[in-house]
This record gives structure tokens, sequence and C-alpha cells, in this order.
């Protein structure tokens, strides 16, 4: 319960560095500035595959989007199935993992406890939401885009 408190909604998320599927490490760092929906899935898990379509969909629409981003943590074992199960389900965005499963430091610091499920962090790193389905991300992402409009305006003027 203590773990489930600390990436409460309205909490700051923890920080994290990943390997992507370039071998590169990724942190949140890398995604200042934006608004970023993590996405914890595994190739072994039907559902995750499942709602794999549905991030499909979001990230088409957004992938223009400079103030949102996508990312996909695994809790995959195997790094061939990892990245087959990448190319077979077309998962163009960013993809993560460190290969430890449910052992994951990623997994400990968002308090993880099933698959799939999903963390919406906002621009300074706070979270926003989570397990958002895809009418909920929907509303947020206009949500944002209508901040977004505001703030250009104010800063146009």
């Amino acid at each position: 319960i203590k773990e489930e408190e600390k990436v409460a909604v309205g909490k700051s998320a923890p920080y994290f560095r990943l390997r992507n599927a370039e071998d590169k490490d990724i942190s949140r760092s890398n995604f200042k500035d934006q608004y970023l929906l993590i996405q914890f899935w595994a190739s072994w898990d039907t559902v995750s595959r499942a709602n794999n379509a549905m991030f499909r969909r979001i990230y088409k629409k957004e992938q223009k989007n400079k103030n949102f981003a996508l990312l996909g943590v695994s809790l995959d074992l195997d790094k061939k199935k990892w990245q087959e199960t990448i190319k077979a389900d077309t998962l163009k965005w960013e993809q993560a993992c460190d290969f430890s499963g449910w052992s994951g430091e990623i997994i400990k610091q968002f308090a993880i406890q099933t698959l799939p499920t999903n963390i919406l962090l906002s621009p300074t790193g706070r979270i926003e939401g989570k397990n958002l389905d895809e009418k909920a991300i929907e509303n947020k992402l206009k949500e944002i885009a209508e901040k977004e409009k505001e703030k250009s305006l104010t800063t146009n003027h």
C-alpha cells in the first residue's frame, strides 16, 4: 500500500532509466515538456496484446502531437520474443524493457500489480491518470490541446 501511495494520481512520478528497442538509454527526461503515456505490457500477456490495438490507434492519431508521447514498457524476459512482438503488433512508438519481468526496477517504482497498466504523466512528471481507457485518453488529449491553444494565444498577444 505504501508503494501504491507513492505513485497515486497527483504525485510526482519516479525517475526511471531503461534501454529501448534500439539498445539506447531512455529516461523520463527524454519526454520533458510532453505528456507521457506509459503502457506496461508483455508479449506473453494476451490482454496486453489485445490492448496494443488501442495504443496503435492513439499513436496513429497523435504521432505528430509534439506535446504527447507514448512509451511501451515490457515485462518480457526474452529479448527475441519481445522484439518479434514489437514487429508483429507494429508498435511504432518508443519501446523499452529491462528483461527483469515483475522484478524490474520501473515495475517496483510504479507499483505495477497487473497487466496491462497505463499511467499518464504531465510534462512536469506528475501522475495525471492511471489505467485510462481509450475515451479517457482521447479526452485528456483534447484537454491538453485546449491548454496549448490557450497558451499560444496568451503568448502571441
